[in-house]
């Protein structure tokens, strides 16, 4: 499929179906920590990049696999595309799960893109600067963009929409570090719902290093009821692996299956499911609207056969 990927295991979203409704790497910014690399066409102008019938066409294919959230992200900025919120209002009479947009806060700023992503129960934009130097420095924004009217935006999304908003923090060492404070102030006025601070885990378009732990737990000290999220502990515990594997060899199973047998928190387990999957030891697949996680079937050979059987 073009349009739709995953669905993926997403910390803040659980089981994500992807939408993208942009070429590869089509964005109004160059952020230089950004996972899928450099950006190929740097625009800020809005246009029709794919027929807005066969991106609800895939939807519809997929709309009865069991997903927590169908998520407008992608590979550049979702707001570029002019079909966002045609999609989005035809979406939400095809799937039953909410849906999620994920922004970086550039063209918030238009009453019409404010209201296009209106029709999603909740958005996900990003800070990364509230001074224009650390703008330039993080992001790589166009020309034309300036941070000041993009907190313009996100504070007038916030007056006007009534989903969920969920600021995104993402901060690099000796890039924007220094911004912390007056980032904090911008995301106050903006009074967004859940504000998840990032760093750095993931191999970056540029060569430019993370926050460490103690920095981090820091920076909370700025913020009001912020929350971490960097996956910085990119493992599983042996114990948790075991059983995760010996519960899937036995049957197929969801999430909350998964959670509910194991007493494992939802966090957690999702965490736990990225990496089998990731690794190869799981795969997951639809069943009856349902995603159900199981053994992949190499992994079952070799814990049947024992360590360095295969």
């Amino acid at each position: 499929m073009q349009h739709l990927f995953g669905p993926v295991l997403s910390r803040r979203l659980g089981l994500s179906m992807g939408v993208d409704l942009l070429p590869h790497k089509t964005c109004n910014m160059g952020c230089i920590y950004c996972e899928l690399g450099c950006t190929r066409k740097l625009t800020t102008e809005r246009a029709s990049y794919f027929s807005p019938e066969r991106v609800l066409a895939e939807i519809k294919s997929r709309a009865d696999e069991g997903f927590d959230y169908l998520t407008f992200a992608g590979s550049g900025e979702p707001t570029l595309s002019s079909d966002l919120g045609q999609i989005l209002r035809e979406a939400k009479k095809i799937v039953d799960s909410p849906l999620a947009v994920i922004t970086n806060s550039s063209l918030l700023i238009s009453k019409e893109v404010r209201n296009e992503i209106s029709e999603a129960d909740v958005v996900l934009p990003s800070l990364d600067a509230a001074t224009p130097k650390a703008f330039q420095a993080i992001d790589r924004p166009a020309k034309s963009l300036r941070i000041e009217k993009i907190i313009e935006g996100l504070r007038a999304l916030r007056q006007e929409y009534r989903g969920e908003i969920w600021l995104e923090v993402m901060l690099v060492e000796d890039v924007n570090d220094d911004d912390i404070e007056a980032i904090a102030r911008a995301a106050r006025s903006i009074d967004p719902d859940r504000i998840q601070i990032n760093t750095v885990v993931r191999p970056p378009a540029e060569p430019v290093s993370p926050l460490s732990k103690e920095r981090m737990l820091e920076v909370l000290n700025y913020f009001n009821d912020a929350e971490l999220i960097p996956d910085w502990d990119w493992n599983v515990p042996k114990a948790s692996e075991d059983t995760i594997l010996d519960l899937l060899k036995d049957r197929p199973s969801t999430l909350e299956e998964i959670c509910s047998r194991i007493g494992m928190n939802r966090e957690k387990a999702i965490k736990c499911l990225k990496i089998l999957e990731t690794e190869g030891k799981i795969s997951k697949k639809p069943q009856g609207g349902h995603q159900y996680f199981e053994v992949h079937e190499k992994a079952l050979i070799q814990k049947c056969l024992g360590p360095g059987s295969i």
